[in-house]
């Protein structure tokens, strides 16, 4: 080896070895560990040591359980050579606001380096109670300074009408109103879903200006938001403000004391500029949900308000005792079609039926939802015969006419022949008829050898069972008939006991739209799981699901207080992951479809002790 080459290798070792030779680090960190309510405070991720150049994937935690985010993250990377060692600094940096006083965990964030997994640590905070005279306000007059914009930088939501049915939809449109320069940040506050279900429409992820006049002044304005509200209880409603955070950039005042002085050396490339944070919300919106007219009301009527049609058919009239047939019921138009329940169907004794396959297409359109959502059941009859199946009703209210509606079907005739094996017995048995009627029997050549028999008697106790056993069997027949027609009447108990059943078909779905990345799709599953297993399982109509009337039927069933808080929480983080306009990572989507399926466990167990 030459001395040029031993001399290149040697300085190649002097600045490698020492990065191996250092330590990676991830840690979890921030600003003050104590902040009064209403305050801001800083969490910061960090990744430290050597190059750092083989790391990846980023997965931040779920902040927003008892945080809001307000802004982040922002990313920042630092490098220092000291004594010819490489020392690399990446960090994340989330603005976080408590939601309630109490201490708090800030979760571990996890990164990918080298192909090694690392977590970070995590961080408690105790959220205190906000100081009179200190807190935020006092921090945010010592960082920023008081601007009033007036009328140059505000938002409003626009609903396209305040008064309306339970169950009928209204549209707002979140609209923002700009005659400065401005930047937004993360929404602050998004409106909570009490009283109502919600639907986003729209919500785009890069905003355009358009130019409006309004109030005979020109604005810039920018479509934030459309949702559609679908009222779920009647009263004097409200629709509570949307808040979301702007940074302006607004001229700094000179201290002259002296108006006409200032205004003389007031020139644009000579003044400062400051970035100033406001806090926009919109009014709140005041809605009066009209009940439903219990005049006229069909019996057995779901809450369902739109306007509908209905399509019911079968697919095979004739078939055999144990052969399937099926039964689809589809129902198109407009309204919640996400919240339609199955139409009233009647099935006859002596034919099995099963859940329904529910297939949905649902589409915002014109101020509501239209689509359609069809069920598809399976029918087994066990025994020959033509039997009936009624016809299939489904009742809705039409606002536009105030009226009640009712659809109905045609009954379906079935004509069930015997089935494959039943007809082969009968058929031998004809066989067997047919040949001992000729009365013939053939002739023996040989003198037959005949003995004399020996008869026995029954004894009594054989006798005595031979009378009992088919009695006995016979009326545990007509008691299971008894029951198994009294289960297939009782609808509400039908659901409850399938309650599970559907929930674990509905995540196993969820987990396979997450897989293929269909994160809308994910979303809307997972909602139906958690809200579909607490309506079936509580017996509760569509038309008072809300998240407070579920805890208050889980506190009628003395359960756990936590685990009714968990409940809470479960319904909370679904609905705000499902409507926030910012999608979260994966680990975090991961972490929302565990979550669920463990409060579902847990009700289902502590349900299950009630009874």
């Amino acid at each position: 080896m030459s001395i040029r080459s031993s001399l290149a290798l040697s300085i190649l070792l002097f600045y490698v070895l020492p990065l191996s030779a250092q330590d990676v680090q991830f840690s979890c960190g921030v600003d003050r560990t104590e902040v009064p309510l209403g305050q801001r405070f800083q969490v910061t991720y960090t990744l430290s040591g050597g190059s750092l150049k083989q790391y990846k994937d980023f997965r931040a935690p779920d902040l927003n359980r008892h945080f809001m985010t307000l802004a982040g993250p922002s990313t920042s990377q630092q490098m220092q050579i000291i004594n010819g060692r490489v020392s690399t600094k990446i960090s994340w940096t989330y603005v976080l606001q408590p939601r309630n006083t109490g201490t708090y965990t800030v979760p571990a964030a996890r990164i990918t380096y080298d192909g090694t997994m690392m977590t970070s640590n995590t961080v408690s905070i105790k959220v205190t109670s906000a100081v009179p005279g200190s807190g935020s306000q006092q921090q945010k007059n010592e960082e920023e300074p008081d601007v009033d914009l007036g009328d140059n930088l505000y938002v409003q939501a626009i609903p396209n009408r305040t008064d309306v049915f339970v169950g009928e939809p209204i549209t707002v449109t979140y609209k923002l109103f700009s005659r400065v320069a401005f930047q937004l940040e993360n929404p602050i506050k998004l409106p909570r879903m009490k009283g109502f279900w919600s639907e986003d429409v729209e919500a785009p992820t890069q905003l355009r200006p358009r130019i409006e006049v309004h109030k005979g002044r020109q604005y810039e304005t920018y479509m934030l938001r459309k949702v559609i509200y679908f009222p779920t209880q009647s009263g004097e409603l409200s629709i509570d403000p949307l808040e979301i955070g702007a940074v302006v950039r607004v001229r700094k005042r000179r201290r002259s004391g002296d108006d006409a002085f200032d205004r003389f050396f007031s020139d644009p490339f000579m003044d400062s500029f400051d970035n100033v944070r406001k806090t926009l919300a919109t009014r709140k919106i005041d809605v009066n949900v009209r009940p439903l007219p219990e005049e006229g009301k069909p019996q057995g009527f779901s809450g369902v308000v739109g306007f509908y049609e209905m399509r019911a058919s079968l697919d095979r009239n004739e078939l055999k005792a144990n052969e399937t047939a099926t039964l689809s019921i589809t129902l198109t138009g407009k309204g919640n079609i996400r919240l339609l329940d199955e139409p009233t169907v009647i099935f006859p004794s002596g034919m099995d039926s099963y859940s329904p396959t529910i297939n949905e297409d649902a589409r915002p359109e014109g101020g509501t939802l239209v689509g359609s959502k069809s069920f598809e059941y399976l029918l087994v009859p066990r025994f020959a015969g033509k039997v009936t199946i009624p016809p299939v009703t489904f009742s809705y209210f039409d606002p536009a006419k105030a009226s009640y509606v009712k659809l109905e079907s045609e009954a379906f005739s079935l004509d069930i022949s015997e089935g494959d094996e039943r007809r082969t017995a009968d058929a031998m048995t004809r066989t067997s008829i047919d040949y001992l009627a000729m009365d013939v029997r053939g002739i023996r050549d040989e003198e037959p050898q005949l003995q004399r028999g020996v008869t026995h008697g029954v004894h009594p106790v054989t006798m005595l069972l031979s009378y009992l056993i088919p009695a006995i069997a016979l009326a545990l027949a007509l008691l299971w008939k008894r029951r198994y027609d009294q289960l297939r009447g009782d609808v509400a108990g039908m659901r409850r006991r399938r309650a599970t059943r559907v929930a674990e078909k509905r995540l196993s779905a969820s987990r396979k739209f997450l897989d293929a990345g269909k994160i809308d799709a994910y979303y809307q599953e997972i909602a139906h799981a958690l809200w579909g297993y607490v309506q079936d399982k509580l017996g509760m109509p569509t038309s008072i699901m809300t998240i407070d009337s579920v805890i208050e039927h889980l506190q009628a069933a003395n359960l756990d207080t936590e685990l009714i808080e968990r409940m809470r929480q479960g319904l909370d983080a679904v609905e705000y992951a499902r409507f926030s306009p910012t999608r979260s990572s994966t680990e975090e989507m991961r972490s929302l479809y565990a979550r669920t399926e463990e409060v579902i466990i847990l009700t289902e167990q502590a349900m299950r002790e009630r009874t």
